[in-house]
């Protein structure tokens, strides 16, 4: 695995580093599925603002704005 130095990141557009993130993450997604809390080591304290954000969600429904959404509108 070729792995990119911080000199190398930094010359990358910030297209190409938003698209290593997203490609960072998806790469990450089904390792962490299929992990515990405790085992992922997250901190109670994110756990709590994930708990917050879901509620919000489920009592706000339609108020989210998907990735996509937040690209179009360049909120990013």
């Amino acid at each position: 695995m070729a792995l990119l130095t911080k000199g190398e990141i930094a010359a990358l557009s910030t297209q190409e580093r938003l698209t290593l993130i997203d490609e960072l993450w998806e790469s990450l997604e089904a390792p962490l599925a299929a992990m515990t809390r405790v085992e992922a080591e997250i901190p109670d304290w994110q756990c709590r603002v994930l708990d917050e954000r879901l509620h919000d969600l489920e009592k706000f429904p339609g108020d989210d704005v998907s990735l996509a959404e937040a690209r179009n509108q360049s909120l990013l």
